[in-house]
Protein backbone atom coordinates (compact mmCIF):
# COMPACT_ATOMS: atom_id res chain seq x y z
CA UNK A 1 0.00 0.00 0.00
CA UNK A 2 1.15 3.76 -1.02
CA UNK A 3 1.29 6.39 1.48
CA UNK A 4 -1.49 7.53 4.09
CA UNK A 5 -2.79 10.30 5.50
CA UNK A 6 -5.17 9.79 8.48
CA UNK A 7 -7.94 12.49 9.24
CA UNK A 8 -8.41 13.39 12.66
CA UNK A 9 -11.52 11.40 12.74
CA UNK A 10 -9.38 7.92 12.70
CA UNK A 11 -7.38 9.10 15.38
CA UNK A 12 -9.80 10.11 17.66
CA UNK A 13 -11.09 6.51 17.35
CA UNK A 14 -8.00 5.23 18.26
CA UNK A 15 -7.94 7.35 21.39
CA UNK A 16 -11.63 6.21 22.06
CA UNK A 17 -10.58 2.88 21.67
CA UNK A 18 -12.20 1.60 18.37
CA UNK A 19 -10.49 -1.66 17.70
CA UNK A 20 -10.75 -0.80 14.16
CA UNK A 21 -8.90 2.22 14.11
CA UNK A 22 -6.09 1.00 15.46
CA UNK A 23 -5.63 -2.04 12.98
CA UNK A 24 -6.38 0.87 10.53
CA UNK A 25 -2.91 3.22 11.97
CA UNK A 26 -0.73 0.00 12.19
CA UNK A 27 -1.81 -1.10 8.25
CA UNK A 28 0.20 1.58 6.44
CA UNK A 29 4.08 2.91 7.21
CA UNK A 30 5.22 4.88 6.82
CA UNK A 31 2.19 7.28 7.27
CA UNK A 32 1.51 11.16 8.13
CA UNK A 33 -0.60 13.31 9.66
CA UNK A 34 -1.11 17.07 8.66
CA UNK A 35 -0.29 19.15 11.73
CA UNK A 36 -3.50 20.24 11.68
CA UNK A 37 -4.60 16.72 12.28
CA UNK A 38 -2.12 16.87 15.24
CA UNK A 39 -4.01 20.04 16.25
CA UNK A 40 -7.63 19.28 16.33
CA UNK A 41 -6.60 16.04 18.37
CA UNK A 42 -4.36 17.66 20.81
CA UNK A 43 -6.58 20.53 21.63
CA UNK A 44 -8.44 17.89 23.94
CA UNK A 45 -6.07 16.16 25.44
CA UNK A 46 -3.97 16.65 28.79
CA UNK A 47 -0.53 16.78 28.69
CA UNK A 48 0.14 13.09 29.40
CA UNK A 49 -2.25 12.10 27.03
CA UNK A 50 -0.31 13.78 24.40
CA UNK A 51 2.80 12.29 25.62
CA UNK A 52 1.08 9.17 24.79
CA UNK A 53 -0.22 10.21 21.69
CA UNK A 54 2.98 11.48 20.58
CA UNK A 55 4.85 7.93 21.29
CA UNK A 56 1.81 6.41 19.21
CA UNK A 57 2.76 8.29 16.23
CA UNK A 58 6.87 7.52 16.62
CA UNK A 59 6.25 4.07 17.65
CA UNK A 60 3.79 3.55 14.42
CA UNK A 61 6.00 5.37 11.86
CA UNK A 62 3.78 7.99 11.24
CA UNK A 63 5.03 11.41 10.62
CA UNK A 64 3.38 14.78 11.41
CA UNK A 65 3.54 17.09 8.44
CA UNK A 66 4.24 20.56 8.53
CA UNK A 67 2.57 23.33 6.09
CA UNK A 68 4.97 23.87 3.25
CA UNK A 69 4.60 26.46 0.79
CA UNK A 70 3.00 24.41 -1.62
CA UNK A 71 0.45 23.11 1.08
CA UNK A 72 0.05 26.80 1.54
CA UNK A 73 -1.10 27.55 -2.47
CA UNK A 74 -3.03 24.31 -2.81
CA UNK A 75 -4.78 25.03 0.39
CA UNK A 76 -5.88 28.59 -0.67
CA UNK A 77 -6.93 27.28 -4.07
CA UNK A 78 -9.28 24.36 -2.52
CA UNK A 79 -10.60 26.91 -0.07
CA UNK A 80 -11.38 29.78 -2.98
CA UNK A 81 -13.19 26.93 -5.25
CA UNK A 82 -14.64 24.24 -2.64
CA UNK A 83 -15.43 26.81 0.40
CA UNK A 84 -14.55 24.51 2.74
CA UNK A 85 -13.58 25.09 6.17
CA UNK A 86 -9.94 26.25 5.91
CA UNK A 87 -8.45 22.97 8.02
CA UNK A 88 -9.93 20.89 6.00
CA UNK A 89 -8.25 22.39 2.88
CA UNK A 90 -4.82 22.17 4.61
CA UNK A 91 -5.19 18.43 5.50
CA UNK A 92 -6.74 17.59 1.74
CA UNK A 93 -3.74 19.66 0.63
CA UNK A 94 -1.24 18.02 2.44
CA UNK A 95 -2.38 14.75 1.27
CA UNK A 96 -2.67 16.10 -2.40
CA UNK A 97 0.79 17.69 -2.07
CA UNK A 98 2.24 14.09 -1.11
CA UNK A 99 0.18 12.29 -3.33
CA UNK A 100 -1.38 10.44 -0.21
CA UNK A 101 -4.27 8.10 0.64
CA UNK A 102 -6.50 10.01 2.84
CA UNK A 103 -8.08 7.52 5.58
CA UNK A 104 -11.22 9.30 6.49
CA UNK A 105 -14.76 8.72 7.85
CA UNK A 106 -15.41 11.91 6.40
CA UNK A 107 -14.81 11.37 2.83
CA UNK A 108 -16.86 14.79 1.59
CA UNK A 109 -14.10 16.72 2.85
CA UNK A 110 -11.46 15.21 0.63
CA UNK A 111 -13.70 15.20 -3.08
CA UNK A 112 -15.25 12.43 -1.57
CA UNK A 113 -14.49 8.43 -1.77
CA UNK A 114 -12.63 7.42 -4.77
CA UNK A 115 -8.69 5.80 -5.50
CA UNK A 116 -7.45 8.94 -3.22
CA UNK A 117 -10.05 8.22 -0.25
CA UNK A 118 -10.41 5.43 1.84
CA UNK A 119 -13.71 5.02 4.61
CA UNK A 120 -12.43 1.87 6.32
CA UNK A 121 -15.78 2.14 8.59
CA UNK A 122 -17.99 4.17 10.05
CA UNK A 123 -19.56 4.67 13.93
CA UNK A 124 -22.80 4.02 15.08
CA UNK A 125 -22.86 4.76 18.97
CA UNK A 126 -19.12 3.93 19.41
CA UNK A 127 -19.09 0.69 17.43
CA UNK A 128 -17.37 0.48 14.14
CA UNK A 129 -19.79 -1.02 11.72
CA UNK A 130 -20.00 -1.24 7.39
CA UNK A 131 -15.78 -2.83 7.58
CA UNK A 132 -14.55 -2.52 4.69
CA UNK A 133 -11.19 -4.07 3.53
CA UNK A 134 -8.22 -2.77 2.41
CA UNK A 135 -7.56 -1.99 -1.50
CA UNK A 136 -4.61 -3.99 -2.64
Amino acid sequence: MGLALFDTNILMDWLDGVDEASDELLSYSPAVISAINWMEVACDLTPAEIAILNKFLRDSDIDVIHTSESIMIKAAQLRGTTRKKLPDCIIRATAETLGCLVVTRNPSDFGGEGPMVRVPYDIVGSKAVNIRQHRL
